[in-house]
């Protein structure tokens, strides 16, 4: 159960207090789109806050991808609400808010001010304190990345990115990659030139989007076997400031390995005798409790039926925001002695999709129990005919 042995050797830093808070760049939700933009590039951040009330609200680089007129445009209708930390949390509550909201920094809030972020690079540099050789690139990273040509559009990138919900694109140039475009690049694409006059400044941005992409990107992108450990991955891409490292083989690209995929390996170990855990729950679910009640007891018939469940692990992510709701994605994998189940489902109410993949999973138990109980012919008591 390699889930169960990644979580005991993590268990010390899963519940370890937070890394010092580090500067959070706090921007006016009456601000423009562009102005904001410019806070992100002389920042050099992924992600903004404001807080409004009691409440906490966010957007990021790719968020703005979507952005349109930016020069006029507010910034508050791109901010979403985001859960915050406080002084006295754990590195436990940080990822899960990472990692369901897909964001690479956690704001903490005190005495009603936000006084700091943790971002995902904290986390990771506490993840390479521990001897981690034995994790391997193959463990963790995502297989088959969307790449791109140097000869596609820059506005092609900036659409895949906004749907697909990714920040990074290996871009491939006669078949071998040779920078990655990631979202902050694209981002520095949709800035007018203000010297422009006004008239023009429209065809301007029609005219960026529209070019090829060339050779803009990072070329300064680590890279991995799938053999290597996820010591020497963090250090790469902590030495070389970057936010994703690649996995080839033999010059051939493999996979890719973000941020995401590294603290996803500090999943929440749910306390029931099936091994089971969960990534990105957020705390303030008002059916927390209920899910994970409902989803252990389909656990439970599983394992009446295939035998002991080895191990069962869901996935939460929240990927965009309409009408101030939260569409989340639910990705479940269920591991058993013979047969390995795996389902995903989105919707805007967490419950409702986990109630949906518990009747999924439920309708298969259903299926196999007829086709196991299905009459022979010696059941029916037909004459057989000799051979």
């Amino acid at each position: 159960m390699l889930a169960d042995t990644i979580y005991e050797h993590f268990k010390d830093i899963y519940h370890s207090k937070l890394p010092l808070p580090q500067k959070a760049v706090v921007v006016n939700p009456s601000s423009t789109v562009s102005n904001v933009i410019k806070q992100i590039s002389n920042s050099d951040v992924y992600d903004v806050f404001c807080l409004e009330g009691n409440s906490v609200y966010s957007t990021n680089v790719r968020a703005l991808l979507s952005a349109s007129n930016i020069l006029d445009a507010i910034i508050r209708p791109y901010l979403y609400a985001v859960p915050f930390l406080k002084p006295t949390d754990t590195v436990n509550k940080a990822s899960n808010i990472m990692a369901h909201h897909r964001i690479r920094s956690a704001p903490i809030v005190q005495d009603n001010q936000i006084i700091g972020q943790v971002s995902a690079k904290d986390i990771l540099e506490m993840l390479l304190s521990k001897d981690n050789k034995w994790i391997k690139a193959n463990m963790i990273f995502t297989q088959n990345p969307i790449t791109l040509n140097s000869t596609d559009s820059l506005g092609s990138a900036r659409r895949i990115m906004t749907t697909k919900r990714i920040d990074h694109i290996p871009i491939l140039n006669k078949g071998s990659v040779k920078q990655v475009l990631t979202s902050f690049h694209v981002l520095q694409t949709i800035i007018p030139r203000e010297r422009l006059g006004k008239k023009l400044i429209g065809v301007n941005k029609i005219r960026r989007q529209e070019s090829s992409i060339g050779n803009i990107g990072s070329t300064r992108i680590p890279q991995c076997n799938p053999k290597d450990d996820l010591n020497s991955i963090i250090d790469g891409m902590l030495k070389s400031n970057t936010t994703c490292s690649l996995v080839s083989v033999w010059g051939t690209l493999h996979g890719i390995i973000a941020y995401r995929d590294i603290l996803s390996l500090l999943a929440a170990k749910i306390e029931s005798q099936i091994p089971f855990y969960i990534v990105g729950l957020p705390e303030d679910s008002p059916n927390a409790d209920i899910i994970i009640s409902k989803f252990t007891s389909t656990l439970k018939r599983i394992q009446k039926v295939y035998g002991d469940v080895i191990e069962a692990r869901a996935t939460i992510k929240r990927q965009h925001i309409k009408g101030g709701r939260q569409l989340h994605e639910v990705s479940i994998r269920i591991t058993t002695p013979y047969k390995t189940f795996m389902h995903s489902e989105s919707g805007w109410d967490l419950s409702q999709v986990f109630d949906y993949l518990n009747k999924r999973f439920l309708r298969k138990l259903s299926r196999r129990a007829k086709q196991r109980f299905k009459p022979t012919i010696r059941k029916a008591e037909l004459p057989v005919s000799p051979i």
